[in-house]
């Protein structure tokens, strides 16, 4: 054990003492917050920019009314006269001497508003079709009597939606968030650990330092050593990113429970999601080790290392099929493939749709396979230390198993 803790310490104090680390680290947080500052004022000036360019403004234009219902007093305060020349009004637009054509026809439910005008740029044009419904909405309404009815017509009623599950109120949408944020930080974990778990195998091989460095630890306790102490440079990294994001979704939450429900947190489905990210981040870990110990060097393991995590979160690709179908056959494939198990039973814990049974077997299977990946890189490790030149290939893999069997 105590060599084990030698190799941890000895991992963890090199990663997190360089400068490149914390640079690397906190460059990332810092970078995110300037630019959604920058995009968040930007797109407050856009927004309002594109709103009034787009909404309807008092604008000299012609029309012809062949529904009957435009009423000539609110086309007059929009700016608007009926056309007595169709064919003069459209080439005075094409002329640029008349801002606006409109054409209503004679059922506007089914066949769309004509509108010809003066070009505004890509942005501004929108607000000739806001004048064009604008006058026909104002019109239709000025013919109905009932304030009631006109504010129906403008405005669609809002609706407040309670569903029951055994007998009790059944959870909003904000009932996923929790157990949701364990998928981001599964994706967020194997993105940090990957390139810095091939790499701190893969050195050893490359420097040719490991038959030295393995007279005095044995490969597994190296393996592992490494693995602990890469996890807790991962969860540093992590931490740095997940302090600020929690602060921001306390603050965010008031904001939105009041239009998708209260917040709900499930203890069994935080229990599930913790042992699924646990378990999943294991495997991935594993998984990458294996890679690190099949290539001789970190040129090497790039082709492979872009396979191991494609593999693992592929499944995001199928998310929104998993939620939504959760009992097709191509759901269960995705949650029992071993690669997949871990996003995939997060994503339908998060829903509820993950059954205690199927919980159970996704936990202890992710585990397992974890165990047996970790397992399998210590033996490539050990048989391949000394290989320097070359790629563990499947053919080497079976003579060392009868070597060993001999």
């Amino acid at each position: 054990m105590s060599r084990l803790g030698t190799v941890v310490r000895f991992e963890f104090v090199r990663a997190v003492k360089k400068p490149a680390f914390w640079i690397g680290t906190l460059a990332l947080p810092v970078v995110i917050v300037v630019v959604s500052l920058l995009v968040g004022i930007g797109q407050s000036a856009g927004t309002d920019s594109v709103t009034s360019s787009t909404s309807a403004t008092k604008t000299p234009f012609r029309y012809v009314d062949d529904s009957g219902l435009v009423s000539r007093s609110v086309a007059a305060k929009w700016g608007g006269s009926p056309s007595s020349d169709p064919a003069a009004d459209r080439a005075a637009v094409r002329s640029g001497t008349l801002d606006a054509f409109i054409e209503f026809p004679a059922s506007p439910s089914t066949t769309p508003i004509r509108v010809e005008a003066t070009d505004r740029g890509l942005f501004g044009n929108g607000g000739y079709s806001s004048l064009a419904e604008r006058v026909l909405e104002q019109s239709v309404a000025a013919q109905v009597d009932d304030p009631e009815t006109v504010h129906l017509l403008r405005t669609p009623p809002d609706t407040d939606l309670t569903t029951y599950a055994d007998g009790k109120v059944a959870p909003g949408w904000l009932s996923i968030v929790p157990p949701f944020l364990y998928v981001a930080a599964f994706f967020g974990i194997v993105i940090l650990l990957a390139t810095r778990m091939v790499t701190v195998v893969v050195e050893e091989k490359e420097n040719r330092i490991s038959e030295m460095i393995l007279t005095t630890v044995t490969a597994g306790d190296l393996i592992r050593g490494k693995v602990i102490a890469m996890l807790l440079v991962g969860f540093v990294q992590v931490g740095v990113f997940v302090v600020p994001g929690l602060i921001g979704l306390l603050a965010a939450l008031p904001l939105v429970a009041s239009r998708l429900g209260g917040l709900v947190v499930d203890p069994w489905r935080m229990l599930v999601g913790a042992l699924l990210l646990v378990g999943g981040v294991l495997l991935a870990s594993a998984l990458f080790v294996a890679v690190g110990a099949a290539v001789p060097s970190i040129k090497d393991a790039s082709a492979l290392q872009s396979v191991a995590i494609f593999s693992l979160i592929i499944p995001l690709y199928a998310a929104f099929f998993v939620m939504t179908t959760p009992s097709s056959p191509i759901a269960g494939f995705f949650t029992y493939f071993p690669t997949f198990t871990p996003i995939t039973a997060m994503v339908r814990n998060a829903v509820g749709s993950l059954s205690v049974t199927e919980s159970v077997v996704s936990i202890v299977e992710v585990f397992v396979v974890a165990a047996l990946l970790l397992w399998f890189a210590e033996y490539l490790f050990r048989h391949s230390v000394a290989q320097y030149g070359s790629k563990v290939t499947l053919r080497q893999i079976a003579s060392w198993r009868r070597r060993t069997r001999s």
